[in-house]
Formats: C-alpha cells, structure tokens, sequence
C-alpha cells in the first residue's frame, strides 16, 4: 500500500488516540494494564491532548493507519491539572478502579527507569494490523530518527512486545534492561539509540 505522511497537528488527538489503541489492542502490557481494551481509545486520546501534542511530536500516514508520538529532550512526562483529570477519568469509565491503580503504579515505575541523561523519548509507534509488515512503520520511525539524529542525540523506549525487538534493533536501538515493572505486570524490555 503507497502512501504519504505528514506531521501531527494539535488537533489530531483523537485521530492518533485511535491507531495506537488499534495498534496496540493485542499488547500484553496494555490489556494488563487498562484491564481490557475499552479504556485504551479514551486514555491514549487523552495522553496526545494533554501531553505529546502540545510538548512533544509525532507522524501519522494520510490513511489514517498508523502514527507516532515522540517526546524531545527537556520535555517532562506531565499531563498538567486538567489532563491528569481527563487521563484518570478516561481510565476510571473504561476500565474500572483496577485499570486507574495499575496505570498510576505502571507510569511511576517505568519513570523512575527513564535516562536521566537528555534524550528523545518514542512513547508509542503504532500500525494498524492491517499493515503491520509493509514497512508502514519503518517509515514512520526513519522520519523521526532525521530529526534525532540531526540533534546529536540518543533516543529511549518501552518495548511491550517481544516481537517488536528485532523492528527497533533494525533501527539502532538496544535492549538495555528487561523489566517487570509492576506486580503482575507481563515483562518489558528497555531500550537505548546511541546519538548519531
């Protein structure tokens, strides 16, 4: 499938709330966490509202099938008052009190592993199924990587699925460290770009 890509825009919220939750609705970390999919939609629309789209960047294809969010040196992982509010409530409607527990644990712990050293930070990549496979995603992840590596700088993520190793070893990155970030948790495998 051809097609183009341009960069997020501020309201583009709901659009990429979509694809990474269709990207990721077989994740085992995610259905862990949300306690199924319904919260996925509602939680990561709101996480591109309140943080990623105002501080930080991303790519999604013209299909509307696959997108990034990305967070850039200095920028802080804060949804402020009124996100945190939307976040939470999101959560709480579509995934119970279970899912809002296990998220505020998650999103400390894997904070508490972030580099402390300055880095670009890839929240989410994600393709919808349909393409996975195609080389929808390597696009997206060499369009961003450009501006990484005109930076000079590294780059970090969570890696949920161990599938997905060998995609973002093709692009620099290393496992640096598996985890179980929360009790119950399935793992997750850290992993470090060099700047370039």
């Amino acid at each position: 499938m051809s097609d183009t890509y341009r960069n997020l825009g501020a309201d583009d919220s709901a659009l990429i709330g979509q694809i990474i939750a269709n990207a990721f609705a077989d994740d085992p970390v995610n259905l862990w966490t949300f306690n199924g999919t319904a919260a996925m939609r509602p939680a990561f629309t709101a996480m591109a509202k309140y943080l990623f789209l105002r501080h930080g960047f991303g790519h999604v294809s013209d299909s509307g099938l696959a997108g990034t969010l990305w967070l850039p040196p200095g920028a802080t992982k804060n949804y402020g008052a009124k996100g945190n509010l939307a976040l939470a409530s999101a959560i709480l409607s579509h995934g119970g009190l279970k899912a809002l527990r296990r998220g505020m644990v998650l999103d400390a712990n894997l904070m508490a592993k972030h580099p402390s050293c300055p880095h670009y930070y890839l929240f989410a990549i994600g393709v919808d199924p349909s393409l996975q496979g195609a080389g929808v995603g390597s696009t997206l992840m060499k369009m961003a990587l450009q501006e990484v590596d005109s930076a000079r700088m590294p780059a970090f993520l969570e890696n949920s699925k161990p599938r997905n190793t060998p995609f973002y070893e093709r692009h620099g990155f290393r496992v640096t460290e598996e985890i179980i970030p929360a009790h119950g948790c399935p793992p997750m495998w850290l992993m470090w770009r060099d700047a370039r």
